[in-house]
């Protein structure tokens, strides 16, 4: 391969870093509260272990870039990966719940600095096509990484809750590509990708994170409420219900795959109006679920929609921001991203509460199916503002036919 091909892989690589950050270890939780049980309020401790990275990630992600769009990319990937060994290693040796802690947040500081970083770069390397093809393969690569990491983690965790810890040392690793064969942009040539003084349209940023948010609350589910569901139709298999999870999240690389070709004949909001009816699908399929094949369906129709988002949301941002405000404004969509996850279950626990879990996948069935509804309604309004003019032109090419959007 040439230097593009393997500069290309090694930022797939280091990208697939960014799903490790929570459950990896969520398998040794359960041992983890139990050698902490002196320590007070260790069962809370315990589970904000998983959630700190998130936490840290909506808040440092605009920050990483703010500092990348000001001081350059690379060398900062470096540090953050670094960063990432270090601190999501700390739990195999660290003996203080606190300090733990302490470690978690600093490992959601690198996630974020290594999410919106690796996602400005995709933007300055690529353009058109070829920046369509990698944002999916992104989303496969880290799909992909999921599964290996989290049952690396689970394997592990048969043996130690601290083995799980040592997975994140792989960033170590994956740093030697990164250093090899990823190079700076130049800055002055962001600066001119700008035209003279290019305004910033805000309108379809915010709709872009309002959307992304939305639909990884929605996305969410399926991780968090899955076991419990499984529990109460009788199925009260970990086994079972990681399966489930693990069929969703391949399911997400094949819809990744489809994303190249939607876009060649639909725009951004046609695209996140697909996902949002396949999520509805598969909830309302999870709704009347009776037995495993049925939630397994569901999750993977399900699945294959959430797969969509995030490349199709990268690959907007990219495309409605400008170059000098690139890193900050993909930092902004990593923090919507990672606040959605966070926000699920806060979320969705009134309707768990008030309806049980079948009643709030068929809520929520029926609540993105409106959604649905009302972006497809939606669409030639929100053309005719020329919200989408830079999306359609920069994520297509040239085309002579316009997208619809």
């Amino acid at each position: 391969m040439n230097h593009d091909s393997w500069r290309t892989v090694a930022l797939l690589l280091a990208s697939s870093l960014t799903v490790m950050s929570s459950a990896t270890i969520a398998a040794g939780m359960p041992r983890m509260a139990e050698v902490f049980r002196d320590t007070p309020n260790a069962e809370f401790l315990t589970k904000l272990v998983l959630t700190a990275p998130a936490l840290l990630i909506v808040v440092c992600a605009p920050l990483a870039g703010a500092f990348i769009d000001r001081f350059g990319r690379v060398r900062f990937l470096y540090a953050c990966m670094v960063l990432y060994g270090f601190a999501g290693a700390s739990g195999f040796v660290l003996d203080d719940l606190h300090a733990i802690l302490v470690g978690r947040a600093l490992l959601g500081v690198a996630v974020a600095g290594i999410m919106t970083t690796a996602s400005t770069l995709a933007g300055d390397y690529f353009s058109g096509e070829r920046r369509m093809r990698f944002m999916a393969t992104q989303t496969i690569y880290m799909s992909l990484g999921g599964v290996v990491f989290i049952g690396a983690g689970g394997l592990l965790a048969e043996f130690s809750w601290r083995l799980p810890f040592l997975v994140y040392l792989a960033s170590w690793v994956l740093l030697v590509p990164a250093v090899k064969y990823l190079d700076e942009p130049p800055h002055h040539a962001r600066r001119a990708a700008d035209g003279p003084d290019e305004p910033v349209p805000y309108a379809g940023l915010v709709l872009a994170y309002t959307l992304t948010f939305f639909m990884l609350v929605m996305f969410y589910m399926t991780p968090v409420q899955i076991p419990f569901l499984l529990r109460d139709i009788g199925i009260p298999s970990s086994l079972l219900a990681a399966g489930a999870i693990v069929l969703s999240t391949l399911m997400g690389a094949a819809g990744a795959l489809t994303l190249q070709r939607l876009r060649r004949h639909a725009g951004h909001v046609t695209v996140y109006a697909i996902a949002m009816l396949l999520i509805a699908l598969g909830y309302g399929v999870i709704a009347w679920a009776s037995g495993y094949p049925a939630v397994l369906l569901g999750a993977a129709v399900s699945g294959f929609g959430a797969g969509i988002i995030f490349p199709n949301s990268s690959l907007w941002v990219i495309a409605l921001a400008p170059a000098r405000l690139r890193g900050r404004l993909l930092g902004l969509m990593t923090a919507a991203l990672y606040l959605g996850q966070f926000a699920s279950p806060i979320l969705m626990q009134p309707a768990v509460s008030s309806y049980g879990l079948s009643g709030a996948f068929g809520l929520f069935a029926a609540i993105a199916a409106g959604v649905s509804v009302v972006l497809l309604g939606a669409r030639h309004p929100l053309q005719r503002t020329g919200l989408h003019r830079h999306a359609a032109e920069a994520s297509t090419g040239a085309t002579k036919r316009r997208p619809l959007q």
